[in-house]
């Protein structure tokens, strides 16, 4: 039989077990506290750029480049690369990337054209392990980044594609003055049969031609120029003579010669556009990204059209 101290204990031990089961039970039922939700649409942390000990200079940038060109065309011993690339495009800004490198972004001088809008782009120079000299490493067209050694190939084609050009339209220029000397003669020789007298304009069409033929022999680009406008003096002339004789009129003979003769004036007068646009396309090439960042030192100059447009 039980005690009635102990049973006093027992009755206390209960007690305290029943009313500590429901904080126990809270307890377990509470789940622990959860982390703060992060915002999906945040941008990740970006590392800073990082800016080497000996930042890269205005003057460097265009050494840098010179270097590089330098290097693809060794035997050509080109001077100057530095200042043409000055005159041609402008640093507009320099910053760098969270690996050192530095993205500097050049600018065109040359206002926009017809043919061309005024162009910005990036060039990539990755820093020197020791001193100074930067490394020419990427230039960027359109959207994308290329390696620099991709740049040559596509330059040298293009810019040989339109070198080629000026000489293609400077012979078909010579060849079209070529054929309205011999069209003048033609018509001429007819109207000389026709009147049973030489016409005035033979002897200066004659010697136009002679002079044209030895020029184009020896490349003479002045005596060239001079001989067309000899021949180009006559144009006029030689239309009208059959205005002046009726017996020339009425031949169809002489009237379909100096209906080819006026269609060679068009010819050449034609021939002489195309070569001085020819010009200024490859001219303008060369002042054009990223042409304008190799043209120079891969020996591509500017070429002076031999006559005018018009």
């Amino acid at each position: 039989m039980l005690r009635p101290a102990m049973f006093s204990m027992i009755a206390v031990l209960v007690f305290v077990a029943l009313a500590d089961a429901p904080a126990r039970a809270q307890a377990r039922q509470t789940s622990p506290p959860k982390t703060p939700p992060t915002n999906p649409s945040a941008p990740p942390a970006q590392a800073a750029p990082v800016v080497p000990a000996k930042p890269i200079k205005r003057d460097e940038v265009f050494f840098a480049i010179e270097r590089v060109v330098s290097s693809k065309n060794n035997d050509a011993g080109v001077s100057g690369i530095t200042a043409e690339l000055d005159g041609v495009i402008e640093i507009t800004s320099i910053t760098y990337r969270t690996d050192g490198k530095a993205e500097v972004t050049i600018k065109e001088r040359t206002p926009s054209s017809a043919a061309f809008t005024n162009k910005s782009t990036q060039l990539v120079f990755t820093p020197p392990a020791t001193g100074e000299k930067w490394t020419w490493a990427e230039f960027k067209d359109g959207s994308r980044f290329y390696v620099v050694d991709r740049l040559f190939p596509f330059a040298q084609v293009e810019l040989s594609k339109r070198k080629q050009a000026t000489t293609a339209s400077w012979n078909a220029f010579l060849g079209a003055i070529a054929k309205q000397g011999e069209a003048a003669s033609k018509a001429l020789d007819t109207a000389k049969a026709l009147l049973k007298a030489e016409p005035q304009q033979v002897q200066p069409i004659l010697a136009a031609r002679k002079a044209l033929a030895e020029a184009t022999k020896e490349s003479k680009y002045d005596d060239i120029i001079a001989a067309y406008n000899d021949l180009s003096a006559q144009v006029e002339s030689v239309t009208s003579l059959g205005d002046t004789y009726t017996d020339l009129k009425a031949n169809d003979a002489y009237l379909r010669l100096i209906d080819e003769f006026k269609n060679s004036v068009n010819v050449t007068n034609a021939a002489r556009k195309n070569y001085v646009q020819s010009v200024d396309a490859y001219n303008e090439l060369l002042v054009r990204l990223p042409f304008a960042l190799v043209a120079y030192g891969l020996q591509y100059t500017r070429i002076d059209a031999k006559v005018a447009a018009e």
